[in-house]
Formats: C-alpha cells, sequence, structure tokens
C-alpha cells in the first residue's frame, strides 16, 4: 500500500500519540495543552460538560497589543466569534441550537436535493468543456470549492450572491482557525475577513434580501426575544457563512481524489444502496476537522490524568477515527465498513447540525461524478495535500485529466 494510504505524516504522529497513552501533555499546542487521543477518549471528552467550548478570549485576543488599533478590532473579532453555537455552552447553546435547527431539518435538506444537483450538473458541463479544450479539471476551484458555497448561501437564503464575494474571507478565517501557534499576520487578516463578512451580513440582513432561508429564520428567532440581539444574531450568520462550505469542501476533494485513484471507491459511490457506507469510511478515512478545543471548567481527573481548571484539552479526532480499538484495520480503507458515524461530526451538545446536509451534499455531487464519467475515465494530473493548517485535512490542489477509453 502506497505512503499515503497507509496514513504518512499526522497520522503516524497519532499512532506515536496513542502509544504514550489516552491523555497526553504536549507544549507545542497553543502554548500547552492535553492531547486526547484514542476513540472512546475522544467521544467522551466531546461529551464531558466539564470541558467547556467557550475557549475564544485567550486564543483570540492574546497577540494583540494593548491599546492598539488592532486590539480593537481583534475585540470585536471575538465577541462576535464568542457568541456563536460553535462556542457557547449551557444555558445559551440549546437556546442558540433551537433558534437554528429549523435550517437543518431532515425535510429542508432534502428539499434543497434539487438545487444541489442542478447546480453539480452545471459544474461538471465546465469541467467536460475544460477536458475536451485540453485542460485539466480543477476539482477544487471548480467543483469542491464552489459548490458547498453555493449551497450555503442558498440555505441562509442569499439568493443574488456570488460565492467569490465570501470565499477569500473563509479562506483567511480558515488560516487563522487552523493554525496551532497563528501568526501576526494571520490573525490581523482572520480579524479583518470577519469584521467585512459580518458587515456585508449586516448589509444584506438590513436590505432585506434574504429571502425566506436561515437568515429570515433567524431574524424572526431575534424579534420573538430567542435570539438576545443583533450581535448574537450576526454571529451565527458569521459561523455559518464560513464553517458551512469550509469543511465540506475538503471531504468533497478528498473523496473525489480517492474515488478516481481507487475503482473500489468510485464502484461504491456508483451504488445508491452502498453510497452512504462508502462516504461514512471516507470521512472517517480522511476527517476534514482534524481536532477540536475544549477548556476544563473544573479540575478532575480526565481518563486517570488530572486536569488543572482552565488547562486547554484538544480532543483528537482524526486519532480517534484511526483507533486500532475501534476499528479494524483503521489504516486501510473499507468502503463497505459497517461503522456508523466516525466522530468527524463531533459528539454530544456539539454534534454538527449540519451533518447531514454535508452528507448529502457529498452523495449527490460524487454520485454524478461516477455516473457522469465511466470507471476509469480520469486520473490524478496533480495533487497537492495542505500543509501548515493541522486543523483540517484536505488537498491545496487537485487536477484531474482525461484518459482515453
Amino acid at each position: 500500500m502506497e505512503a499515503a494510504e497507509t496514513g504518512s505524516g499526522a497520522y503516524a504522529q497519532y499512532e506515536a500519540l496513542r502509544a504514550r497513552g489516552p491523555v497526553v501533555w504536549a507544549d507545542g499546542w497553543f502554548g500547552g495543552a492535553w492531547l486526547v487521543t484514542g476513540f472512546d477518549g475522544v467521544e467522551a471528552a466531546l461529551k464531558d460538560g466539564r470541558l467547556s467550548a467557550q475557549r475564544t478570549g485567550g486564543w483570540v485576543m492574546r497577540n494583540a497589543l494593548r491599546g492598539s488599533a488592532e486590539r480593537r478590532s481583534l475585540v470585536r473579532m471575538q465577541r462576535l466569534l464568542a457568541r456563536a453555537l460553535l462556542f457557547v455552552d449551557r444555558p445559551a447553546h440549546p437556546r442558540l441550537r433551537q433558534a437554528m435547527l429549523a435550517g437543518f431539518r431532515p425535510a429542508v435538506v432534502q428539499g434543497l436535493r434539487p438545487f444541489v444537483q442542478a447546480r453539480v450538473d452545471e459544474l461538471l458541463a465546465a469541467a467536460d468543456r475544460a477536458l475536451a479544450a485540453g485542460r485539466p479539471f480543477d476539482a477544487i476551484e471548480s467543483f469542491a470549492k464552489p459548490l458547498p458555497a453555493l449551497v450555503v448561501s442558498q440555505l441562509l437564503g442569499l439568493r443574488d450572491v456570488e460565492p467569490s464575494e465570501f470565499l477569500e474571507w473563509s479562506t483567511r478565517i480558515a488560516a487563522f482557525l487552523g493554525a496551532v501557534q497563528p501568526a501576526p499576520a494571520q490573525v490581523a487578516a482572520a480579524c479583518e475577513a470577519v469584521v467585512a463578512m459580518a458587515r456585508y451580513l449586516d448589509g444584506q440582513i438590513a436590505s432585506g434580501r434574504c429571502g425566506d432561508g436561515l437568515i429570515a429564520n433567524l431574524v424572526e428567532a431575534q424579534r420573538r426575544g430567542v435570539l438576545h440581539d443583533g450581535t448574537e444574531m450576526l454571529a451565527q450568520c458569521v459561523m455559518l457563512l464560513f464553517a458551512g462550505h469550509e469543511t465540506t469542501r475538503h471531504f468533497l476533494a478528498t473523496a473525489l481524489y480517492w474515488a478516481v485513484r481507487r475503482g473500489d471507491v468510485w464502484d461504491a459511490l456508483a451504488d445508491p444502496a452502498r453510497a452512504p457506507a462508502a462516504l461514512r469510511e471516507l470521512m472517517r478515512w480522511d476527517s476534514p476537522v482534524q481536532y477540536t478545543g475544549r477548556r476544563a471548567n473544573t479540575a478532575f481527573d480526565l481518563l486517570g490524568q488530572p486536569v488543572r481548571r482552565g488547562d486547554l484539552v484538544i480532543p483528537l479526532i482524526g486519532s480517534a477515527n484511526r483507533d486500532p480499538r475501534q476499528y479494524a484495520a483503521p489504516d486501510a480503507i473499507d468502503v463497505g465498513r459497517q461503522a456508523g458515524l466516525p466522530l468527524s461530526f463531533g459528539a454530544g451538545l456539539h454534534f454538527c447540525l449540519g451533518a447531514g446536509l454535508t452528507l448529502m451534499e457529498a452523495e449527490c455531487a460524487l454520485g454524478a461524478v461516477v455516473r457522469h464519467w465511466p470507471r476509469g475515465a480520469l486520473a490524478v494530473a496533480e495533487a497537492a495535500w495542505m500543509e501548515g493548517v493541522p486543523l483540517y485535512r484536505g488537498l491545496r490542489s487537485l487536477k484531474l485529466r482525461r484518459l482515453e477509453q
């Protein structure tokens, strides 16, 4: 089996960490953190109420200079992030989640399927034109990146938005969120992006151009007092616009890469009965989100390790999904594996609201690809994995070429 398929790089590091124990201290992670390494431990940590999701203050502000203009901008970014669903605990979390749930109910997600299929058909038609002209199909820039952006715009009700308007902002935010030790330039760029995205969304809401999507639901929730103020509502919109497509695009690209590389993956995705299990396996194999963070809100023993109040705890999702105590032959893709959802969508209170939407999108998009072209019609012309952003597992570039049949 090739090195890329056996899980080199981060996955080899995870294996070494699991061998050291279920909880390992690492000085190099955010100035010092406890890493949770195995499946059972990560699942337990994600469900443990003693580990708080409220962690944005020091994380965002630690590089700011007191009294500086940069600090004032960072304060605004921190206030927005701190109010987003991803970073709040009880009692606010259930209230915010309930307000947002209307946009992610199964009927709503399935109602988006015709829109997704239509956009996929358009993108594949453009890919055909590129291939016919002798150019490679840029599977990231021309497929995996625009599709989730179009879908999340539709979900939110931003009907007349061109995704390029916010994709650059999202790239800057992702670089900041994904860095273990973000550089000052990354912090500043993310801050500018969050503020610009908030200003843009505020303008869309004020203009009444948000249609009947999730933003309209959140505006109504604010009117009824479920959302407490405009900042709280705007925080949910900013995080959705960013998170609603960033991880999905990584998943689409990596899954497409393995489908082109491996006939068993291609065949499984082409079979509607087998595709759901294959997608779960691909999500386990290369989770788009590799870890998350929690802050201990009390002193306690975590899997036998004493943890102090205020300590940072990092559940390593990518490591949990390759834990041999949970999965047989975890470093092999088994498209028939029947193991339920991996921990890629989280667990407990913060289980991903958009899990169903991501899987539906992937089923539509990748199913269309394998039906559009016969098996063996495409080959990888260029591929490069992301580096320097350990939060995410994804491809920086993926270009496909047509093979003569």
